[in-house]
């Protein structure tokens, strides 16, 4: 029997280095540095418990009881983390985790290393007898049942784990890789039990003797599955650490899978992936369920940390297209950067980059379109021609960025001084013009001198040199009944020639000039 129990342990103790150097050349991921960690532990328990077997000495049997304390405390929280990051439970384990996790083992371990001083791991330690040869009997400490609890609760938790993982299928994995995983989890949680309830009786060290049946359990999942391999590799470099959210969904839109983008996504809003249905889960956001059960396409805005984003839904079929139980991958791409870009590249082809107006260009598509507007709602439209009066010698006097500062304070004058709703831009040099809708001529004569006043009370600062400037306006309107204005070019004319007419009058002052059809 003790021969036998040796060469077992041997093969398993070799087994689980295979099983380490293994997992330490494939550990690209969490889970797979969490079982490098539990392959060392267990090696290192498995082999302090083949020493003991082999030992005859009491005195060695307790060192080598010791060294086994080096792996033992650490296995079941090892084998938790193996679980929580294999079923993508938890994506990665944060410090403060690791720290509650590994508490009561470091505890442990500190406690067993200097149990000689207060006996609290174990009271006492003598030889008995198993099939005639000679075995290591410990009687427990109140911190030995301390340890125990711990073991059978991360153990336990572990199982659950998978069992909901079989169920869910949440990791993506074929379902025979959860029973390999979940019923190799079951030989440690039974080998503990085994180890408090019947070794008062046997003095053997049950979970030792099962800890190899699951290692062998994983190994044969490992090359029986490949599941470590091309699939894995493939899932975690396109669908886990894809800076997209994916998620996998059923008809009916039940979530097959989901990354970790798509968690953080949906986290953001508030909503969790846990229900059986990605309708149940969005719940009241109509407009966002709207999207995903949709099949094109889809571009949509939200808020999020006070900021909004832009992201684009777009759907792949994993299947048959005939097929009406195929699945499919819903792809969530942030835009944000993309659409910021677009951003500031229509404001540099539509905007003044000096004041901040629109510049020739916009300003006359959107006049023309405000033009077709006033005429179908029978509307009064009228436009403000303005220039700077004698700019040029503030270009002689103070230099061009002077008139530079002029130009950027005039365009702020402008925004502050009309309507959110009407259209003002920089037309060129110190031209500027206004789109006054719904407004009469009367009324854009008081606005324009209004605006005059503004001008002219304003006192510009540039490197302590105060500039005074002035403004001419001209100004003319267009009914909605007025037939003769087929452009806003003519309107824009007539706008001009009252500008010319407000400059010939003195300057610093507005003129109008009717329409023909206003006599």
């Amino acid at each position: 029997m003790k021969i036998f129990l040796s060469l077992y342990l041997f093969i398993a103790v070799i087994l689980t280095q295979f099983s380490a150097a293994y997992f330490y050349s494939k550990s690209r991921t969490g889970y797979r540095r969490a079982f490098f960690v539990l392959s060392i532990c267990i090696g290192v328990y498995l082999f302090g418990y083949l020493m003991i077997l082999n030992s005859d000495n009491l005195q060695e049997m307790i060192i080598w009881n010791q060294i086994q304390y080096l792996g033992l405390p650490f296995i079941s929280v090892s084998w938790l983390m193996v679980s929580l990051l294999y079923t993508k439970t938890v994506y990665n384990l944060k410090n403060w985790m690791t720290f509650l996790f590994f508490i009561i083992p470091a505890a442990t371990f500190v406690i067993r290393l200097t149990n000689p001083w207060h006996n609290l791991y174990y009271r006492s330690w003598a030889l008995r007898e198993f099939f005639g040869y000679p075995s290591l009997y410990m009687e427990r400490g109140y911190w030995y049942y301390v340890n125990i609890s711990h073991t059978v609760l991360c153990l336990f938790l572990a199982v659950i784990i998978y069992s909901l993982g079989y169920r869910r299928n949440r990791a993506g994995y074929t379902r025979p890789q959860f029973l390999a995983f979940l019923f190799a989890s079951l030989f440690p949680l039974l080998g503990t039990m085994l180890v408090v309830f019947c070794t008062d009786k046997w003095v053997v060290d049950y979970s030792a003797l099962l800890m190899p049946i699951s290692l062998i359990i994983i190994s044969y999942s490992i090359f029986k599955y490949d599941f470590l391999e091309i699939k894995t590799l493939a899932r975690e470099t396109i669908f886990e650490n894809s800076i997209d959210g994916m998620v996998v969904l059923e008809p009916g839109l039940f979530v097959v899978d989901y990354n970790k983008a798509a968690k953080d996504f949906f986290t953001a809003l508030n909503i969790s992936l846990l229900g059986s249905s990605l309708e149940e889960s969005i719940g009241k956001d109509q407009q966002l369920l709207e999207i995903f059960k949709s099949s094109a396409i889809k571009e949509f805005s939200v808020t999020m940390a006070g900021e909004e984003r832009f992201y684009e839904i777009e759907t792949m079929l994993l299947g048959d297209s005939g097929d009406e139980n195929a699945r499919m991958l819903k792809a969530i791409h942030d835009i944000t950067d993309k659409r910021k870009a677009q951003e500031k590249l229509r404001i540099l082809a539509t905007t003044d980059s000096l004041t901040g107006l629109y510049n020739r260009s916009q300003f006359l598509m959107l006049a023309r379109r405000e033009l077709v507007w006033s005429k179908i709602h029978n509307e009064e439209l009228s436009i403000l021609m303005m220039d700077l009066d004698h700019f040029k010698n503030v270009n002689d006097s103070f230099g061009h960025a002077a008139g530079d500062e002029v130009i950027h304070e005039v365009g702020n004058i402008v925004k502050n001084s009309f309507r959110k709703t009407d259209i003002a831009g920089r037309l060129g040099g110190e031209e500027f013009a206004v789109i006054l809708k719904n407004t009469s001529l009367k009324e854009a004569e008081n606005v324009a001198e209004q605006f005059r006043e503004a001008v002219a009370r304003s006192k510009i600062i540039y490197k302590d040199e105060e500039i005074g400037i002035t403004i001419s306006i001209g100004a003319s309107s267009s009914s909605g009944m007025d037939q003769n204005d087929n452009s806003i070019e003519e309107i824009l004319k007539r706008a001009d020639d009252a500008l010319y007419m407000a400059k010939a009058g003195g300057r610093n002052c507005v003129a109008t000039i009717q329409s023909d059809d206003d006599g």
